[in-house]
């Protein structure tokens, strides 16, 4: 189970909070014990100073030990020891002793230099310190001092860090988890917000703070989502709204001559008439159906695309040739204006499926005795092609040139059935230059008519 951001950041803030005070805390107890140590070296190398008063005036260089001398006590319980070459002690400060402070090893390491360590007596530290004693050969000064004191500083400090350092790792967790708290608010407002939306609600309209802050940001960019979300799914249900529209239709009538056909009394001629109207609409329908799964790969973007260096000038002669059946019965002619030579890298099987799209449309409205002029140009801006279909008819209305790519979107009746309109033909216009990388332009002509054309980026040559 996953902690709630809060909480993580405030375990986080508590561990980072726990490393920070106890690196801290370990500098300080060092610094502190390396001072405490300072001073009591300090006060040992002092009394070592003065080990010669410890001396009785007796004493001199002869074998005997002489009697050891007794002095006051010295602040801080140091003990002091003058001890001769044959490791007797020849004098000592008060408590200190007849016994060696140090060991016979360390005597003779001292004899040599300044020794300083801890020692530990049955659960007892103490810090000593030997050196040389100054103008008799062979001789040691020792001292003693114990660390009692200096331990239970360094226990008190220690509890009191432990202490504190409990108590401000708490208050930092619980700090960060408040501030934590306080910073996702407006976030889990709007996780509430969007929460209690549905696709049935109109246009999202999440509440964005006044503050400008990147919460603000965050739900400015989320009402743009929504709402790009929200159109997209409009766009569905009217794109699923119309094509059982439009699928409905011819159903209907095969499902008509299908019926008409069954009845009793009906001649050869009939079931003749029936079934070739019944294959029209069939046709119509595998149109349909091939229309829709192009537009619903090309929404996935798995338009799959066979490109291969084409002819624009050869591409475009076929599409007229197919053209000038339909066109010229109705007066109509087909030209084609192209450069020799303008290539493209494009698939030309979606190419011509676009051309003979965009020539349809023109058909619908081109009057008896025009021309419709397909052509195609190098885009000497972009290093790309364009292709062009233009009529003289009467051009598309201008509350429609927006939505001229939108699907099962018509500008009128004549433009909608003719032929068998399905709406689809410029929205596949469209597609096909998306998955090309380019895209459609419809635009009305100063001296009347229309153009539609389709610009593809690069690969033209």
């Amino acid at each position: 189970m996953r902690l709630p951001l809060r909480l993580r950041l405030a375990v986080l803030n508590a561990i980072a909070s726990a490393a920070i005070f106890s690196l801290g805390g370990w500098l300080l107890v060092a610094n502190l014990s390396a001072g405490l140590l300072s001073s009591i070296d300090t006060q040992i190398g002092t009394a070592l100073s003065q080990a010669s008063s410890y001396l009785p005036s007796s004493a001199g260089a002869s074998g005997t030990a002489p009697a050891v001398g007794r002095s006051s006590r010295l602040p801080g319980e140091l003990l002091v020891q003058v001890i001769g070459s044959n490791g007797l002690v020849r004098a000592a400060s008060h408590d200190a002793g007849t016994a060696p402070l140090v060991s016979p090893a360390q005597l003779r390491l001292a004899r040599n230099s300044r020794l300083t360590l801890t020692s530990s007596t049955q659960g007892d530290r103490a810090r000593l310190m030997a050196e040389p004693f100054k103008g008799h050969a062979g001789w040691v000064a020792a001292a003693s001092a114990s660390l009692d004191t200096f331990d239970n500083t360094m226990s008190d400090v220690s509890k009191e860090l432990l202490v504190g350092g409990v108590v401000f790792v708490a208050i930092a967790g619980l700090g960060a988890y408040w501030l934590a708290r306080a910073a996702l608010a407006p976030v889990e407002r709007l996780r509430r917000q969007v929460a209690a939306r549905s696709e049935r609600d109109e246009q999202p309209d999440l509440q964005v703070p006044s503050t400008g802050d990147e919460i603000a940001a965050l739900a400015s960019t989320m009402n743009d989502l929504l709402g790009r979300l929200h159109g997209a799914l409009a766009r569905q249900r009217a794109f699923v709204t119309d094509a059982s529209h439009e699928l409905r239709t011819p159903f209907a009538v095969l499902r008509g001559e299908l019926e008409l056909a069954g009845r009793p009394g009906r001649t050869m001629a009939d079931l003749r008439l029936a079934v070739a109207s019944a294959a029209d609409e069939a046709a119509r329908l595998n149109r349909l159906t091939d229309d829709l799964l192009l537009l619903a790969r090309s929404d996935s973007d798995q338009m799959a695309l066979r490109l291969g260096p084409t002819d624009l000038g050869a591409l475009l002669e076929k599409s007229a040739a197919r053209a000038r059946l339909r066109a010229e019965p109705s007066g109509v002619a087909c030209r084609v204006d192209v450069a020799p030579g303008i290539m493209a890298e494009v698939d030309a099987d979606r190419i011509r499926q676009a051309v003979d799209n965009m020539v349809d449309n023109a058909l619908h409205f081109a009057p008896a005795g025009t021309q419709v002029v397909l052509s195609a140009r190098e885009a000497d801006d972009q290093g790309g092609g364009t292709i062009e279909v233009a009529d003289a008819g009467p051009g598309f209305p201008l509350d429609f040139l927006p939505h001229a790519f939108e699907r099962f979107r018509r500008p009128d009746n004549a433009r909608a059935r003719s032929d068998g309109g399905t709406g689809l033909g410029l929205a596949i216009v469209s597609a096909v230059a998306r998955a090309h990388g380019g895209q459609a332009m419809a635009q009305n002509r100063d001296d009347g008519g229309a153009t539609v054309s389709i610009t593809v980026p690069g690969g033209v040559g």
